[in-house]
């Protein structure tokens, strides 16, 4: 597509008690910048963790911190080798478990194969499996952004906290786009309406639909952009109609293959996109996109759950169709 404000999320952080540790599930560098911004904003060191690949490309963990009795936090960002970073993950929680971990939190800003949530045909539905692995491993909690469909916390058997970063979206388009009151809020189809004007109603702008070709509902959600080619069907759409600037919105940017040239040669002007998944590399094919930092809240999230404190908070004033 294409509030609680982020800045009193960042008002309300306190330091944490004792008894927290912070884990980077992978040397991924966008990993651990997401991880080193979490930490400084708690005021805690990075938990000590040696994480590497055997010449087999066995994955292997080694704990280099006592983790007894202690609310473990794991963050994980899915890289381009995404099985890999299932596995990273799952050794991890499961060598905090058998290492007396008092609670193993894991904190996984997108959730890997949150497309494949429905049955189709003779497949299989795998982010329950991937739900069931997580939990068998001896995940507690688990703190995401913006599921691909609310109806994967239903396959967890523990909690679940989906947050949403709707509120940051919001605070960049009001402060980093020009006279954005002259803007209108354009949903590229039917299925992402709902979503389009619960953005429009808390900017009090207009908002537009793009009618066309019935498409698969599951695949057409903004929350994520992958395969850009109906987003810039859209934009060839909206600048035939006389738009003057195009920004496309969504919560995690995979912008896989070809995405960052496709992007760069189109109509769209910005493609603006949370850090839940590491997309350095599309940065430097494509300046057209733009990142949204969403660590603050992430942060906040990790301490409540720490400080046994509400997480209700974080919730205010967020749609329900976001």
């Amino acid at each position: 597509m294409f509030c609680v404000s982020s800045t009193e999320i960042g008002a309300i952080m306190n330091i944490t008690k004792g008894g927290l540790v912070l884990f980077s599930a992978n040397s991924n560098s966008s990993c651990m910048e997401l991880s080193k911004r979490i930490a400084e904003r708690l005021g805690v060191e990075m938990g000590k963790v040696q994480v590497y690949q055997e010449p087999n490309r066995e994955t292997r963990v080694q704990i280099q911190e006592s983790v007894r009795g202690k609310d473990v936090f794991i963050i994980q960002t899915v890289s381009k080798d995404v099985n890999t970073t299932i596995m990273e993950l799952l050794i991890m929680v499961y060598a905090c478990k058998t290492s007396c971990a008092k609670s193993i939190i894991g904190v996984i800003p997108y959730f890997p194969y949150s497309k494949q949530c429905k049955m189709r045909k003779r497949g299989s539905i795998v982010s329950k499996l991937l739900a069931s692995m997580m939990c068998k491993a001896g995940l507690t909690h688990l703190i995401t952004m913006d599921l691909h469909q609310k109806e994967i916390q239903g396959f967890f058997n523990i909690p679940v906290d989906n947050l949403r970063a709707s509120p940051f979206l919001l605070q960049y388009i009001q402060e980093e786009i020009p006279d954005y009151r002259n803007a209108v809020i354009v949903a590229k189809s039917p299925a992402s309406a709902k979503r389009a004007q619960s953005f429009a109603e808390r900017l009090r702008l207009g908002i537009a639909v793009i009618h066309g070709e019935a498409q698969d509902a599951e695949s057409d959600m903004d929350d994520i952009i992958d395969d850009v080619d109906s987003f810039l069907a859209a934009a060839e759409t909206l600048k035939e109609r006389g738009a003057y600037k195009i920004f496309v919105m969504a919560t995690h940017g995979l912008l896989s293959s070809d995405a960052p040239r496709l992007i760069e040669e189109s109509a769209i002007d910005e493609v603006v996109v949370t850090n839940t998944i590491p997309h350095e590399i599309q940065k430097l094919q494509c300046p057209k996109i733009k990142t949204v930092d969403i660590s603050m809240i992430l942060s906040e999230a990790i301490r409540r759950i720490h400080n046994g404190e509400s997480m209700s908070y974080l919730f205010r004033n967020i749609g329900l169709d976001d």
